[in-house]
């Protein structure tokens, strides 16, 4: 966990420099008010799954509770691949799932909302969809066995994608365009988060973009410029107390 935290802050702190020598977008509001919100949320998600999730699956390594169909194969650096594939389609279909599962897209939401996409919207999350998210991982490295340093590799990559992709970097376009077609970007995702339910209903890889284009769901912008962020019905200025409330109200 303390190489994980190294990562996330390494990747916190990069992007956040680059999102700020080279910007996307200029806010129209105070950097206090839009990465304050989202940063709690974070805190309390990473209090919540290291009460939980952390340290149940921590027993169930030292139990070793698994089936462990990689455990026979002979070949560590296949293993790793296979876990890591695997590990990544389920956030795709995750991903997925939940703009696709009404009372899942009504957790899920609280992420779109955020009409000022930067480095803090990577941990803006609803608690209830980041612990619930664990329990299908759960079976998959029950019934794997995958290992606790491939799941740290994976997990360690997955973070610095999330900071990557959401954050308020102005990558060239060509750059972007092209690294488009293996990782996910930060104009790949942003039409991910756009107000057109066209984009938003795309795009739902969250570190190799093999996905969308296995499952066709890839869609790269024409003029990243023009996309209007975030959710037309829900552009209201949420506190972080209304960020909770917002799945149980009914619409």
């Amino acid at each position: 966990m303390e190489y994980k935290s190294l990562v996330i802050f390494f990747s916190i702190a990069l992007f956040g420099i680059l999102e700020t020598v080279f910007p996307f977008f200029q806010y129209r509001q105070s950097g206090l008010k839009i990465f304050s919100t989202n940063l709690i949320l974070g805190l309390i998600n990473a209090l919540a799954v290291n009460l939980t999730i952390a340290w149940f699956l921590k027993w169930v390594w030292q139990q070793k509770l698994w089936l462990g169909f990689f455990h026979d194969i002979n070949l560590p650096w296949v293993s790793l691949i296979l876990s890591f594939l695997l590990l990544d389609l389920y956030m795709y279909a995750w991903h997925r799932f939940l703009h696709n599962w009404q009372l899942g897209w009504r957790f899920h939401l609280v992420h779109h909302t955020d009409c000022w996409i930067n480095i803090s919207t990577a941990y803006r999350f609803h608690t209830i969809e980041v612990i619930v998210s664990n329990f299908p991982k759960f079976l998959l490295i029950y019934i794997f066995g995958i290992q606790t340093s491939y799941l740290l590799i994976y997990e360690s990559l997955f973070a610095i994608s999330l900071v990557f992709h959401h954050s308020n970097l102005a990558l060239p376009l060509k750059w972007d365009k092209f690294l488009s077609y293996v990782i996910v970007t930060p104009n790949y995702h942003r039409a991910h988060h756009s107000q057109l339910i066209q984009a938003t209903n795309s795009n739902y890889s969250s570190l190799l973009t093999i996905w969308d284009m296995l499952f066709q769901t890839r869609y790269y912008p024409r003029f990243p410029g023009a996309i209007q962020l975030g959710l037309p019905q829900e552009n209201r200025d949420f506190n972080f107390i209304n960020l909770w409330k917002l799945p149980f109200v009914k619409r």
